[in-house]
């Protein structure tokens, strides 16, 4: 890797998406159960989303990579964390009396994760 060919790295790009997914996912939360989703949430999703773009550009940084997957994971507990304080308050008894919102969230995190993951190897193999 050289040179860098690229002006977007696709697989940052699409760990962005999951992203922006997650945020809106946390924003449909708060909007249906603001006490159990706060603002601390909404802004720890929204940096996610800055990281995340700010990724798009191509490098060959292991340690950036490594981060996000840190970052990704949290994301993933917070989500679950989420869900937990949601249904509890709600007395959830099936899967979407927490609303699209967790799901959202779930599935964004889950996504972003994946990506940077994949991300991170390809820049150890190079």
């Amino acid at each position: 890797m050289d040179d860098i060919r690229y002006k977007v790295n696709i697989i940052a790009a699409i760990a962005a998406l999951g992203a922006v997914i997650a945020l809106i996912g946390t924003i449909l939360s708060y909007i249906q159960f603001p006490v159990e989703t706060g603002i601390l949430d909404l802004i720890i999703f929204i940096l996610l989303v800055v990281i995340a773009i700010a990724n798009i550009r191509p490098s060959v940084n292991t340690k950036n990579a490594i981060l996000n997957v840190v970052i990704g994971i949290l994301a993933i507990v917070i989500s679950g964390i989420l869900y937990i304080n949601i249904g509890d308050s709600v007395d959830a008894q099936t899967f979407m009396d927490v609303g699209i919102g967790v799901w959202l969230m779930f599935a964004g995190s889950i996504i972003f994760t994946i990506f940077t993951i994949s991300d991170l190897t390809y820049k150890r193999k190079s």
